[in-house]
């Protein structure tokens, strides 16, 4: 099934997997921030190793098997255009009023779309940070998954329960969406993915 993806409002179908589940909150989402770019990890010669007692030497091996459990993205050819063009729309979008351009990603399932769409955040965000050291409050970045018959207030639940906006069942979609908007606009986002997916 053909999904789609839009750069202030991108759409890239489902990966089989969970990938992605826990990409769809603020806490999820700066922790796959913060994995993607921490250093990498150092090894230890075998003397080292063997001149460690018990206790570090099974805290070391953990932490080599979460290291290598984290396995590293391939910049195929999806995943490096979709990067590349949706960074350039977002600077064509920084100046505009109205009209700003959109990306949409699509294709058969399981071609790296849903990878290339939290490559192009993951590069997004990094670049927002050094333009802006130090102001951890800004949210440059929101992720969102909904299936393909999303109705608009699911779609504005999401991003509400991407920021930690209560969402109560009295509220109407304009309330909503005015929170939404409040939040996002204050966080200074400038980039919002939406996933449509066939995962329940």
């Amino acid at each position: 099934m053909e999904a789609h993806v839009s750069t202030m409002a991108a759409v890239s179908p489902e990966p089989e997997d969970d990938f992605g589940q826990y990409l769809t909150t603020l806490t999820g989402w700066r922790g796959f921030i913060v994995s993607s770019v921490s250093e990498q990890m150092v090894g230890l010669t075998q003397a080292e190793y063997e001149a460690l007692d018990k206790e570090e030497r099974y805290t070391y091996d953990q932490d080599r098997l979460n290291h290598h459990a984290r396995l590293q993205v391939v910049a195929t050819s999806t995943v490096r255009h979709t990067v590349t063009c949706g960074l350039r729309l977002v600077i064509l979008n920084r100046g505009a009023i109205s009209a700003r351009r959109g990306l949409i990603v699509t294709g058969p399932a399981n071609t790296g779309k849903t990878i290339a769409l939290t490559q192009l955040g993951l590069a997004h965000e990094i670049a927002d940070r050094r333009r802006h050291p130090g102001q951890g409050q800004r949210i440059p970045v929101i992720y969102i998954t909904v299936p393909p018959a999303a109705t608009a207030r699911m779609i504005v639940a999401e991003f509400a329960r991407f920021l930690d906006i209560p969402v109560l069942r009295r509220a109407n979609i304009t309330d909503l969406m005015e929170a939404v908007v409040g939040v996002s606009t204050q966080a200074r986002t400038g980039l919002v993915l939406v996933d449509f997916t066939d995962r329940p």
